[in-house]
Formats: C-alpha cells, sequence, structure tokens
C-alpha cells in the first residue's frame, strides 16, 4: 500500500507539513504493528503533533478518511482516554484534542493495553488452572498445570512491571509538581 502525502492545514510551512506528514504516517505505521489501527494512530498523531483542536470535518480533510472511520476511532481514542471531545460556545459541532502531555499520554496508552491485553490474559489462565481438577493427579492434568502455571508467573512479572511503571511515572508526576513549585516561590 503506497503512503500518500496528506492535504495541508492552513498557515503552516511546507517543512512543518512535511515533518507533521512523516509523524503521522510513522505513528500510524508503529501503532498498527502494536495491534492498534492505522487510522486510529494516525487521527491520535495528527490532534498531537499539530496541537490544534480539530473537528471531525478537519480530521477528515486532513487524513483523507470516512466520516465512519474517523467517528469511530476518535470513539475509540476517547476511551484510551488519549482524546477528549468538547464543544465550543456557539457551535454546534463537537471538537477533539489530545493529551498535550507525551508522559501523559504514554502511561495512558501503557494502562489501557495493559487493561485490555495482560490483565484479561491473567484471568484467563488462573480460570484455566481452577478448571482442572484438583483430584487429577494424571500425567496430562500435571503438565497443563505446569505449563499454564509457568505462562501465569510469566504474565504475572509482566503485570508487576507495569504496575513498576505506573508507580515510577505517579512519583515522577510529584516530583515534577514539587520542582515547579518551588521554582515558582
Amino acid at each position: 500500500m503506497e503512503e500518500r502525502a496528506l492535504p495541508e492545514l492552513p498557515k503552516t510551512s511546507n517543512g512543518v507539513l512535511e515533518a507533521q506528514d512523516r509523524f503521522i504516517l510513522e505513528w500510524g505505521r508503529m501503532s498498527s504493528s502494536w495491534g492498534v489501527n492505522r487510522t486510529m494512530a494516525q487521527i491520535h498523531a495528527l490532534l498531537f503533533i499539530t496541537g490544534r483542536p480539530l473537528q471531525v470535518d478537519d480530521i477528515m480533510e486532513r487524513l483523507q478518511i470516512s466520516r465512519g472511520n474517523a467517528s469511530m476511532s476518535l470513539r475509540q481514542l476517547m476511551d484510551w482516554g488519549i482524546v477528549r471531545r468538547f464543544r465550543r460556545p456557539g457551535e454546534r459541532k463537537d471538537t477533539f484534542a489530545s493529551e498535550s502531555d507525551p508522559w501523559q499520554m504514554l502511561i495512558r496508552v501503557i494502562r489501557e493495553r495493559k487493561r485490555r491485553e495482560v490483565d484479561p490474559t491473567v484471568d484467563a489462565l488462573r480460570e484455566c488452572l481452577a478448571i482442572i481438577p484438583a483430584t487429577d493427579h494424571s500425567e496430562d492434568a500435571r503438565t497443563l498445570q505446569a505449563r499454564l502455571g509457568g505462562l501465569l508467573d510469566i504474565f504475572e512479572m509482566i503485570d508487576a512491571a507495569y504496575r513498576q511503571v505506573f508507580a515510577t511515572a505517579e512519583a515522577l508526576e510529584e516530583f515534577k509538581e514539587q520542582l515547579e513549585t518551588q521554582i515558582r516561590h
């Protein structure tokens, strides 16, 4: 599939547009390798990199996508907590803006991926282990318990690593706020 240049937004130099376009295309490519819809990632990239709140029509025009695709992707981005919807006073159309802090955006994406990928797998492994009768000491039961148990151990370590990332992020955010408070005073 050939990548096409994105239509221009007004009042932006060609160099800025080219850099935005490259980022939007790369963010879509990278995110799709994570299992995230390419269009969803490109909409997020557009909102994030331009720093401008945009209406659906602006997003559709810039990315050359359908209204249905834009609406569905924006709904998912709001579910992930990295895009918010609001309405400007006197306007009838919704406007969308991205989280502007890269650190907060990344933490929200990591939280959502954990919730969608790791948590259900841990639950499923636990359920599978619970199904095996405690009285079954057959070789098949022992093999199943050992392998599922090993996978559960790994996924619990992954879960612990995620929790550590979140704790570190919260500690860094608190430290950043303390520094900013001290600098202001």
